[in-house]
């Protein structure tokens, strides 16, 4: 099959990150971002193939971020394309992260509907990946909800739920809708930050939903949470750039190493080592990109344990 085995459904966002201006001073450099473009792109790298799922806008910067997609071998084949706006985010460093300031009233990736979900899914499709503020509000939130209640009995079905507080209104409405979306998923990604706005209780909650819990915890490392067996593994030290970016690059170093082994399939039946290596190949594709400004991931030679 020579179509897309994971499908990367949500944002498409052209970022606007800090930049040293050649006169003095600092100002924006325009980088593609969102959660579903960094995801399918270091899949990509790895040598998997991937597709986006969600709006481009035929805006300057919606055609720079499918260039950049096209130009990284990601299949728009699945994609819609919008003469809505492009989102847009300002993003400043802050302590212990990085903070969006996101412009996306009425924008392409916004006015996502159902309507423009693609029907069927290709049959190379494995895999889908939701999460991000693609989850946020409706129209698109409630069409990725659809696309991914349609793909779950027969496909393999990952949510980071990688929350943007400062962009949720409807905060009862969004934990709903994630809630639903954690018991339609086979692995179910969480940081600590996640955690955080979720409130007491968050942790075992999801434990119980999904088959497969990962809560990534950025310089400590990450941890798989499958019932009762829990597997943690340190993350290398690393000179941090930033962060943008880390965990869409931890999904698809997971999932690239599962599609390179040939146990990227639903259900995810994986023997501890088989785990430990995915979680293991994740932690470094993540702590590698944070070396570098952006979501830059490695390539599959190029990741510290890659064969």
């Amino acid at each position: 099959m020579s179509g897309p085995a994971i499908l990367c459904c949500g944002e498409a966002v052209l970022d606007m990150v800090p930049a040293a201006l050649e006169g003095g001073g600092t100002g924006f450099r325009p980088v593609p971002g969102g959660g579903a473009l960094n995801c399918a792109v270091a899949l990509a790298r790895q040598g998997v193939r991937a597709g986006f799922v969600g709006a481009l806008s035929s805006d300057p910067a919606g055609a720079r971020l499918a260039a950049h997609l096209q130009a990284e071998g990601v299949s728009l084949t699945h994609a819609a394309r919008s003469d809505r706006p492009c989102p847009l985010a300002l993003a400043q460093p802050v302590e212990g992260g990085t903070r969006f300031d996101l412009y996306d009233n009425d924008t392409a990736g916004a006015l996502y509907a159902l309507a423009d979900l693609p029907d069927p899914l290709p049959d190379s499709a494995r895999a889908l990946v939701f999460g991000g503020i693609s989850l946020i509000a409706p129209p698109a939130a409630a069409a990725f909800e659809v696309l991914a209640r349609r793909a779950a009995p027969d496909r393999l079905i990952w949510l980071d739920l990688n929350i943007r507080p400062g962009l949720v209104k409807d905060a009862t409405a969004y934990r709903a809708r994630l809630m639903r979306m954690a018991a339609l998923a086979d692995v179910v990604k969480v940081s600590d930050e996640d955690l955080h706005w979720l409130g007491s209780g968050a942790l075992d909650h999801l434990r119980a939903a999904a088959p497969l819990l990962l809560h990534t915890r950025g310089a400590l490392g990450a941890v798989a949470m499958r019932g009762a067996e829990i597997v943690g593994l340190p993350a290398p030290r690393a000179e941090v750039a930033d962060t943008v970016g880390a965990g869409d690059i931890f999904n698809a170093g997971f999932m690239a190493h599962l599609a390179h082994a040939g146990q990227l399939s639903k259900p995810l039946n994986l023997p501890e080592d088989a785990l430990r290596a995915a979680l293991a190949h994740g932690i470094a594709m993540a702590s590698d990109s944070v070396t570098r400004p952006g979501a830059d991931a490695p390539k599959w030679k190029e990741t510290p344990c890659a064969p």
